[in-house]
């Protein structure tokens, strides 16, 4: 007998394709547009709105700045501190990723001491 696969449903981001979709629309964007914006195809963003993939989290970063939206816009959260990246907080996540595991350290080190 075979097993039959349940779906395993999450309400965080079962949502997201539609939240994706009326993001875009709502800012006035054709798929082309944001494509363009992200350096992505326009397929691949189409694919994010009908639920084939998921975005990674620093596309959805992305988006938020192009759509004008807090990250919890996504995923239909209630907003509280309007919690927004900066282009200069994602590009110092972006390089955060990027770099070694001691460089990453370094870092880290290097903030705490200069916390107030």
């Amino acid at each position: 007998m075979k097993k039959s696969k349940e779906k395993v449903t999450n309400p965080m981001t079962d949502d997201l394709p539609n939240r994706l979709k009326m993001c875009r629309e709502n800012a006035g964007l054709s798929l082309r547009e944001v494509a363009k914006q992200i350096n992505k195809s326009p397929a691949s963003v189409c694919k994010w709105e009908n639920g084939e993939v998921t975005p990674y989290g620093d596309v959805l970063l992305q988006l938020c700045d192009i759509y004008k939206v807090d990250i919890t816009t996504f995923f239909g959260l209630p907003t509280q501190n309007k919690l927004r990246f900066t282009p200069n907080e994602i590009e110092i996540i972006k390089m955060f990723r990027n770099a070694t595991r001691n460089a990453q350290l370094t870092v880290l080190t290097v903030l705490k001491n200069c916390q107030k």
